[in-house]
Formats: structure tokens, C-alpha cells, sequence
């Protein structure tokens, strides 16, 4: 199978786990008055009443959504900026690729808008005329369209709980990812907060650039970066850190050649990099 052909199943997948869910959740998670009012939700007063609402409501969930996104995402980018200052002076600091910390931000904004803006309605205005409008979504097709039927506030509260809490958790988990590099060492601090590890830079090999690497199709996604190999075996590369760059920093490429004097090869991909030999020496 081509990976196109495997692209396309897989937003298909998606299109019918959305689908199905849907189904679902107008099965299973029933529309249902809130108790607190006795108005029929079904009646044309409550459609000539809310109805004018609709692009106000709307246009404010899309306004709490997006800062709620741009709020939460530069906390977390912050925190991990922050974090990475707690080792200590550094010459670079390596940091995860950006895109990591848009997943909460991104779920949390689709999930959290409506009760957000709803909380924000009542807090300003009648809670009464807020649960009468939202019971009253729930039942009107003209207002969500082909969403009806569904009690769409208990829906989210359970995909913030189910999906969201645990979306949050496996980023904080990722708040104290870094890399510092100094002229004696290198730190690697990695996901979870584990021990960081420690590179000396006394016992670097071998230093090699590469392109990027290789997908399953033969081609090379271009996200550069260079290599370190130790005496000890281990390896170390800063193309696993930062965003996709088609050439490492000029900046850092000067301060490696200063600091290691040793020669800077070139290959397209680390599996390209041969075995570090036994004893190797400077």
C-alpha cells in the first residue's frame, strides 16, 4: 500500500469514528432539561427568543475558545522555557518541537468554549436564562443543526474528563524537556521528568551533520541537525530537539567547531553515521 492510499484510510477512519460517536451520543446521551424551568423547550417563543443569540453565542465561543488556546499554550511554553533555566548559565538551550504544546490548547479549546461561554453568560447575566437557552439547543435543529438531540453540555464535560485530563497529563509531562549545552558538557532532561543525562564533552568523538531522515517511502524529511558520538557508545543529536529545519544554526555550528576542534562530517541521515570504533580517540 502507497502511503497516500494509507493517508486516505486513515481520515476516512476518522470521519466515521466522528460519525459514529455522534450516533452514539444521541443514543446514549439524551437531551434532558436542566429542572430548572417549566417552558416547553419544543415552543416558537423560545425560537423567536433565542434564536437572534445564535451569532453573539457563537462568535463568543470561538472568542473563549481561542483564548483559552493562546492563553494555555504560552503557559506551557513558558513553564518549559522557565524550567529549562534551572540548570544554570548555558551557551544553547535545546527545547521540544513547538507543535507539542498545541494539543491541550487545541482539545481544550474545542471542548471547554461552550461551557466557558455559558459559565461567562451566567456569571454576567440570569443562570436561568442560560440553562433554558442550553436545554433548548439541545432539542432545536435550526440552532446546532445536525447535532440535536444530544445533551451536548454533558457530552463535552465527559470528553474534557475522558480526553482532555488525560491529554493534560501527558504534557505536563513533557514541561521539564531541555537540553543545555556548556563547553564542559551537554544535559539531556527528557520526558516525565526523569534524571537528565550528562555527555562530557572531554569524551566526544565524533561530530557529524545530517539532512534530516528517512521516511518509508525512501525520502528524506529534511530536519537537521548534528551528531554526537562518545567514547562510551552513546549518541547524541540535536535534530531530536526544536522544530524541522532544512540547515543547523550557523551560530551553533561556529561554537561546536571552537570547542571540540574536531572535523564536522556530513551525511543525510544518522543511520548513515557508521558505528563509533572501539577506543576511538580524539
Amino acid at each position: 500500500m502507497t502511503a497516500g492510499f494509507l493517508e486516505a484510510i486513515g481520515r476516512g477512519s476518522v470521519i466515521v469514528v466522528v460519525i459514529a460517536a455522534m450516533a452514539g451520543f444521541r443514543k446514549f446521551v439524551t437531551a434532558r432539561s436542566s429542572g430548572s424551568n417549566d417552558e416547553r423547550l419544543d415552543s416558537e417563543d423560545l425560537e423567536e427568543r433565542f434564536m437572534p443569540l445564535r451569532g453573539r453565542v457563537i462568535g463568543g465561543m470561538i472568542a473563549v475558545g481561542g483564548l483559552f488556546a493562546i492563553a494555555s499554550w504560552c503557559t506551557l511554553s513558558k513553564t518549559n522555557i522557565w524550567l529549562s533555566r534551572l540548570d544554570g548559565p548555558a551557551d544553547f538551550v535545546f527545547l521540544p518541537q513547538t507543535a507539542i504544546w498545541w494539543f491541550f490548547p487545541a482539545f481544550g479549546a474545542l471542548s471547554l468554549s461552550w461551557e466557558l461561554t455559558l459559565q461567562a453568560w451566567a456569571l454576567f447575566g440570569d443562570r436561568k436564562t442560560v440553562n433554558l437557552f442550553s436545554d433548548w439547543t439541545n432539542q432545536s435543529p435550526t440552532f446546532w443543526g445536525a447535532s440535536y438531540g444530544m445533551d451536548s453540555r454533558r457530552v463535552l464535560r465527559w470528553m474534557s474528563l475522558v480526553v482532555l485530563l488525560p491529554i493534560f497529563v501527558f504534557t505536563a509531562l513533557a514541561l521539564n524537556m531541555h537540553a543545555t549545552i556548556t563547553r564542559q558538557r551537554i544535559q539531556d532532561c527528557g520526558y516525565a521528568f526523569k534524571p537528565c543525562s550528562v555527555y562530557r564533552m572531554a569524551d566526544l568523538r565524533r561530530v557529524t551533520q545530517i539532512d534530516g531522515f528517512q521516511t518509508r517511502d525512501g525520502k528524506i524529511t529534511h530536519r537537521a541537525g548534528l551528531v554526537f558520538d562518545f567514547a562510551d557508545g552513546r549518541r547524541w543529536s540535536t535534530a531530536d530537539w526544536g522544530n524541522f529545519k532544512k540547515s543547523v544554526d550557523p551560530a551553533f555550528l561556529n561554537y561546536i567547531n571552537e570547542i571540540t576542534h574536531l572535523p564536522i562530517g556530513k551525511v543525510s541521515t544518522d543511520q548513515d553515521i557508521p558505528a563509533l570504533e572501539s577506543g576511538a580517540d580524539r
